[in-house]
């Protein structure tokens, strides 16, 4: 796994801009990840970038 499990990372810029979520489990469909506070999305791993400040 490319990302750890509480990581944050940049979500998809086409629909996504500028949202920063957390790495909350990986399996078969996807990394599932959580941002906004409560959403949580499946992406795939080439789809993310590792958040830098």
């Amino acid at each position: 796994m490319k990302y750890k499990i509480g990581q944050l990372v940049s979500l998809p810029e086409t629909r996504y801009k500028e949202v920063v979520g957390t790495v909350i489990a990986e399996n078969k469909v996807g990394i599932l990840v959580r941002f906004n506070g409560i959403q949580e999305l499946y992406f795939k791993e080439k789809e993310l970038k590792a958040y830098k400040k």
